[in-house]
Formats: C-alpha cells, sequence, structure tokens
C-alpha cells in the first residue's frame, strides 16, 4: 500500500444496543466500520437501554439502581471494556502492518474473539452443543406427574426434526457458522413437503411454529459468542400465514355437556368422561386435574370454591364449584385418578360418539401450501383443549365478563384468552335478543305478602305444582322430560323450595324450556334466584319445605300430566 494511511480516521467502533427502545435487556453489538463498511460483532452482553450510557459507551452503575442491576451492569462493562483493549491491539497491528487493511474483516474476528471457542480451528457440532445446552438448562421443565410432553421432550423434537433434514441433504455436521436465514428458510420449505401421516403433507401452521422453536433455541448459543443471531439474520424470520384459521376447533353447549354426562358408561370410560365434564365446568387445562386433589376447598355465603395452583405458570387461582364439578369431585372424594392424555382422547372420540355429537362440521386445512376442505362429525374433533375451550364459551354465553373469567382459566393476556372462545354470531344475537325482550323474573308470577305468610303441608304444595304445572303447559305442545330432569335433581340432591315458589318454579322452567335452554342451566338459574335452596339452611316459619321425600308423588303426577297432553296432541 502506499500514500498515507490514517488508521485512526478509516478503522472506527462504536457500541451500539439492538433494540434501544425495548423495555427489556437487549443485546450490544460492537459495530466496527472500515473504509465505509461496517460489521456488527456481538459482545455477548445485555443491558437495559434505559441503564445505557450512550456517551460513555458503558452501562450506568449507581446507587439508585438495584443491587442485582449494578452487578449485571458491571459484568456488562467488564465485558465491554476488553473488548475495547482487543479492538485497539487490532488497530495498533494495522498501523504497524498498513497492508494488512485490505483483507482485515477475518483478522478482526480474531482479535476480538481470540479467547473463544466459537473460532477455534476445530468446527463445533451445533446440534451436539444445542442438545447439551437444553439438556443441562435447570430452568426448562421437564415430565411431570401429568404425563404430557415437557418443554424438553418438544425441545429435542425440534432439534431431531431439524438433524433429520440436515441428514437428508447430507449435511452430517454443521457449525454455527453455517446457520443462517437461508437454512430456516430451507428447512422450512422441507417441512411443507414432507408427508405426515399417511399422505397429507404437514399443516402450515406446525411448519411455522417448528422453525420460530428452533431459532428460539439456536438464540442460546448466543451468549456465548457462538452466533450472531442479528448477523445471520434470523431475526428476519417471519412465520408463513397459515389460512385455515382457528373454525377448525369445537366447543360443545352445555346441552351437548349434559349428554355426555348423562350416558351410563364404566371402567376407563367413566373416569374419562368424569375428568372430561370436570373440565367443562372448571375451566383447567388437562395438564392441571391432578392439581385439583392438592386444591383447597373454602366455603362462601353462596357456595364452594378450589383453590388451586395451576402447573403451566405456577398461577394460583379461585374456581367456583358448580353443583356438578362438586359432585364429581365428591365421586372420586377429591382424589381424581391419573390418567394419561393418549388414554383421554382415544376414549373421548368414542364417548362423544356415544352422546350422539354427529353433526357435521366443516374442517378447512391448510397443508403444503395448498387449503383443502373436509366435512367430519363433532365427535372427530373432541379433545382435552375442547372441555377448556367450552368452559370459557359457555361462561361468555352466561353473560360474564372476560377479565373475570380470566383469573379463573389463569390466562394473563386477552390474545391467549380469545383463541379459547367459540361462541357463534348466532348465540350472541340470541342472547342479545333475550335480553332485549325482558328478564325472566319479570314474567313470572309475583309473590304477595299474604301467600308469604300462609304454611302449606306437602299435599298443598304438591297441588300448587301441578296447578302451576297445567298452566304452562297450556302453551307448550310437548313432553315434559325437561321439567322431570329438574325436578329430580331438585329432590335427589336435597333441595328445599318455599311453598309460595312453587308456581314461579314452574314457570320459570316452562319458560326457560320453551327457549330449549339445557336443564342443567335452568337449574343453576333455579339456583342463582334464590327458588330453589339448600335443605341445610335454616329458615323461619317453616318457609322452606324439603322436596326429597316428594319425589315419587311428584314424578307421577309429571308423568300422567305428560301422558295426558301427548294423548291430546295424537287427537
Amino acid at each position: 500500500m502506499t500514500g498515507q494511511v490514517f488508521i485512526n480516521e478509516i478503522v472506527k467502533a462504536s457500541f451500539n444496543l439492538r433494540q434501544p427502545r425495548s423495555k427489556r435487556p437487549t443485546n450490544i453489538y460492537l459495530i466496527v466500520r472500515i473504509n465505509q463498511k461496517q460489521a456488527k460483532l456481538s459482545t455477548g452482553v445485555k443491558v437495559y437501554p434505559d441503564q445505557w450510557n450512550i456517551k460513555k459507551q458503558e452501562a450506568y452503575i449507581s446507587c439508585r439502581l438495584t443491587e442485582s442491576d449494578n452487578i449485571n451492569n458491571t459484568i456488562c462493562n467488564k465485558k465491554l471494556l476488553e473488548l475495547k483493549s482487543q479492538f485497539e491491539e487490532f488497530k495498533r497491528y494495522l498501523c504497524d502492518n498498513p497492508s494488512k487493511l485490505e483483507n482485515c474483516w477475518e483478522l478482526l474476528r480474531k482479535y476480538i474473539y481470540k479467547d473463544s471457542d466459537m473460532r477455534k480451528t476445530k468446527k463445533i457440532n451445533a446440534i451436539h452443543w444445542l442438545r447439551d445446552a437444553i439438556a443441562n438448562d435447570k430452568t426448562i421443565k421437564t415430565s411431570g406427574e401429568h404425563k404430557g410432553a415437557s418443554t424438553m421432550e418438544t425441545y429435542l423434537i425440534v432439534l431431531k426434526d431439524f438433524n433429520n433434514f440436515l441428514l437428508e441433504k447430507g449435511r452430517e455436521v454443521i457449525g454455527f457458522e453455517d446457520i443462517n436465514l437461508a437454512l430456516i428458510k430451507e428447512y422450512e420449505t422441507y417441512l411443507f413437503n414432507k408427508k405426515v401421516k399417511g399422505e397429507r403433507t404437514t399443516a402450515t401452521s406446525t411448519v411455522g411454529n417448528k422453525c420460530v422453536q428452533l431459532i428460539s433455541i439456536i438464540k442460546r448459543a448466543e451468549p456465548y459468542n457462538l452466533i450472531d443471531i442479528h448477523e445471520a439474520k434470523l431475526d428476519k424470520y417471519t412465520k408463513p400465514k397459515s389460512r385455515q384459521g382457528d373454525e377448525n376447533e369445537i366447543s360443545l353447549s352445555e346441552e351437548d355437556i349434559n349428554k355426555i354426562h348423562s350416558l351410563k358408561l364404566s371402567g376407563k370410560e367413566e373416569v374419562v368422561r368424569d375428568v372430561f365434564i370436570l373440565q367443562c365446568w372448571t375451566g383447567q387445562r388437562f395438564s392441571d386435574m391432578l392439581s385439583l386433589n392438592k386444591g383447597i376447598v373454602k366455603d362462601t355465603d353462596n357456595g364452594q370454591i378450589l383453590e388451586i395452583v395451576q402447573t403451566k405458570r405456577t398461577h394460583r387461582v379461585a374456581i367456583p364449584l358448580f353443583p356438578v364439578a362438586l359432585e364429581i369431585l365428591k365421586k372420586y372424594n377429591f382424589n381424581l385418578p391419573e390418567i394419561s392424555k393418549n388414554t383421554m382422547l382415544r376414549y373421548l372420540k368414542i364417548i362423544g360418539f356415544k352422546a350422539g355429537l354427529t353433526e357435521d362440521h366443516i374442517v378447512t386445512e391448510d397443508r403444503g401450501g395448498k387449503v383443502t376442505n373436509s366435512i367430519k362429525q363433532r365427535w372427530e374433533l373432541i379433545g382435552t383443549h375442547t372441555a377448556r375451550r367450552s368452559y370459557i364459551s359457555n361462561m361468555l354465553k352466561r353473560g360474564y365478563d372476560s377479565h373475570l373469567l380470566m383469573k379463573i382459566t389463569g390466562h394473563t393476556t386477552e390474545e391467549a384468552f380469545k383463541r379459547y372462545v367459540k361462541v357463534r354470531s348466532e348465540d350472541v344475537a340470541s342472547l342479545i335478543l333475550k335480553t332485549e325482550a325482558g328478564r325472566v323474573k319479570d314474567k313470572l308470577p309475583q309473590e304477595s305478602s299474604q301467600e308469604n305468610n300462609v304454611p302449606m303441608n306437602s299435599n298443598q304444595t304438591l297441588k300448587v305444582i301441578k296447578e302451576g304445572i297445567e298452566e304452562g303447559l297450556k302453551p307448550l305442545k310437548k313432553e315434559l322430560s325437561d321439567i322431570k330432569e329438574v325436578m329430580q335433581y331438585i329432590t335427589i340432591n336435597k333441595r328445599s323450595i318455599r311453598p309460595v315458589n312453587a308456581r314461579r318454579l314452574i314457570a320459570m322452567v316452562v319458560s326457560l324450556e320453551k327457549d330449549n335452554t339445557p336443564s342443567q342451566t335452568i337449574i343453576n338459574m333455579l339456583e342463582a334466584s334464590g327458588i330453589i335452596g339448600s335443605v341445610s339452611v335454616t329458615m323461619t316459619g317453616a318457609q322452606y319445605f324439603p322436596m326429597q321425600n316428594m319425589n315419587e308423588q311428584v314424578l307421577k303426577e309429571l308423568k300422567s300430566l305428560a301422558v295426558e297432553e301427548k294423548d291430546l296432541n295424537n287427537k
């Protein structure tokens, strides 16, 4: 090289933050500029952007910061000081050897990373390194008591799939220097064309998720200066957008849930059904069902709640125990049997078929870049997550606010919560019309103060019930199966009723039944309105009458009325 060379003018460096506006710790890069060309080198350390001194090119050390922040920033500054020293060595070498300036980039890396394993002659096997890093990471969740796929197992499967791709391409060993966006895009294409489950190709959503998970795993090597995610352009990867949406996932109405609950089953089918129904009425993940065994039951003025700690993110939640949920928990003495997810999935579809969930459902799939539609029956689409979606959807249809429900389900963001909402537009429209038409209670006969003070015996109560039924049947031309079911619940579960409420009870049942309201919903509304209550509750003046002793007599009257109504319809 001839002529004057001013190294200090043409070789410059500074530290820049990867995400200067982030509220989380962000990577610090060493930006080197030589002859109008630029390179970004990872420093291997991070800093909170609001703790970064741009002018001094270092992290703040201050008594106003926490001890932890000061320790982290001290480590950061020590590393940056080392890199400054190494860069100055590099500049001095160029001053003494200006002829090396034309081929200085590889030389720069040798000076900056001279103490790093990354630049050793022997290539590091990236797959082996990442596998060991995952296996030795104690913060990653492993298989626990619920027999579901752990985070560690998921990570290892992702690496295995990527390694299989490399082997098929004849690349048995790759180093971190071989990993870049182009390789990830090549892997993406491979997944698109890969056949799974017969002749079907991989779903577009699965392809994107696998690639994102792989990049997340590779990022573990960045603090060790094995790879620079920004330089490899891995931070530029975007998932392919799936066109199938989320309409393939179903939820069950309360009527559907009641159909499953009413099935006479035994053995594993019975256990699977019970666990699933319990999920439908508690809104918990399958992985949290055994956590119910460790929960604490608390009594409130209006019923019982169950406090548990969820396993996924260790959230403490309080679950209101609906009668059905409490019934199932008591059935197993608050000690649910352990059952695997695979067993659940296998038996749930059988149970769904037995319950008559045979309605057709259009399934849209985006596989291999092609969108196809097929028709499946709803029982084929039932899974453990169906219960959680059903709980959320049914509670919303009952009018409960989403922010309140999130406290029970354990969701931390509305975005995550909304993925479970499966309320049909038709359901919303019906709910609005029903609300606008007025509350059911507004249509019910009103109690008089005189009636409230008149004691009634069982025969008088039965007479009032019969009169209420006869009055309610006039506009209703069908059998009394739903009314029977409600009455059976009241009597079997030892509920009580004020005699003056007998006509109101029938009026509400008849009114709701005309709207095709599921029986369990009717029961819940009766309890919520105070029309029926617990026998154990002490009432003054013997105004509440226990109904369990009237079961046979009441049902006999109901049956005879139903037969009479049916005969009239036939005529």
